[in-house]
């Protein structure tokens, strides 16, 4: 369930869909919280691209399309996505091609990567998310091969054949895999079959399965299946996580790194 502060935040994206500009006062007055807890909020917000902060209020950013299933998913456990975040990008080495997939969980990766890396660490990153194309794109340590395929405004990635197509001749050491669920009845669950397919090419073209989520998603099933939970390499998850799920993950083989 969404905390007090998470529906707050919805509600100032809904707001902001509808009249295009906010100010800061005005927000405090209908939410019923001081203006330094909106001040904040726009910060998360503007953080993660939803949102321009100026004097006194926050804008709409031009032109944007982003779909509610988006909106609601980049800031729900901030906190917690951040330290899954901060935790894996730990493990970018080098040299090393990775793949990043879609998600809010993997940008808080792309977000944490070391700035020595991003400034000369000859890193490869392979994505098909817009999103994290534009955190790491701009960075001279890092070459971005960024899918081509289907734009699907919804979740502001690429799918599709030619994405699985672009795929085939590629190769990455590590890949952090986002997810809509964990269970041991259907393994990494997303709630899109075609991104499932896409998933499924970026696992084969990897050596190693990273997969970051918070806890809220274990015990929960998507539509469609990518790959069973034992299959993976490691899990970056929170230490909300239930034990018993956590110790048979353990016993299977698959690291897991609680945060």
């Amino acid at each position: 369930m969404a905390s007090v502060a998470e529906q707050r935040r919805s509600k100032i994206i809904t707001e902001l869909s509808r009249a295009k500009s906010l100010r800061v006062n005005d927000l405090s007055d209908r939410l019923g919280v001081s203006e330094v807890s909106i001040r904040r909020d726009l910060q998360i917000l503007e953080d993660i691209g939803l949102l321009k902060r100026v004097h006194g209020g926050a804008v709409a950013i031009p032109d944007q399309k982003v779909g509610e299933a988006l909106s609601t998913r980049w800031y729900q456990n901030l906190e917690k996505k951040e330290s899954i975040g901060c935790a894996a990008a730990a493990m970018i080495q080098r040299g090393d091609h990775l793949i990043i997939d879609s998600g809010s969980t993997p940008l808080q990766v792309a977000r944490h990567i070391a700035p020595e890396l991003l400034a000369s660490g000859n890193l490869t990153v392979i994505t098909a998310s817009l999103p994290i194309g534009r955190e790491v794109g701009s960075h001279p340590g890092v070459h971005l091969i960024l899918l081509g395929g289907v734009y699907l405004p919804t979740y502001d990635l690429v799918i599709g054949p030619q994405t699985i197509d672009n795929l085939k001749n590629l190769h990455a050491d590590k890949m952090f895999l986002g997810t809509d669920g964990l269970t041991f009845t259907q393994g990494i669950t997303t709630a899109n079959v075609l991104e499932a397919e896409v998933d499924r090419a970026m696992v084969n073209a990897s050596s190693e399965v990273i997969v970051v989520s918070d806890s809220r998603k274990i015990g929960v099933i998507g539509l469609a299946s990518i790959m069973p939970l034992t299959q993976i390499d490691k899990l970056v998850t929170d230490s909300d996580a239930p034990q018993d799920f956590i110790g048979e993950l353990r016993k299977q083989g698959v690291e897991v790194i609680l945060v």
